[in-house]
């Protein structure tokens, strides 16, 4: 089986991810396969909702915000 080494992964994501593998009860290498396979899958890709209209425009403390909490 093949390894990949990914250089200079920003702080903030190595956070997120390792906080989504402990929501999703997996190894942090675990969240990046599943992760690399849906970006693979075309048939996730047609799956996406359509966007919604948002009633506000968002902000960067709302965006910020989001981050912290794993949704951006």
């Amino acid at each position: 089986m093949a390894s990949v080494l990914i250089k200079n992964l920003p702080s903030e994501v190595h956070r997120q991810l390792k906080r989504r593998a402990r929501r999703h009860h997996w190894s942090f290498n675990q969240e990046l396969i599943a992760l690399i396979e849906a970006a693979l899958d075309n048939r996730a890709v047609q799956a996406l909702p359509a966007p919604v209209e948002l009633r506000k425009s968002l902000t960067r403390s709302m965006l910020d915000q989001a981050r912290q909490e794993g949704r951006a």
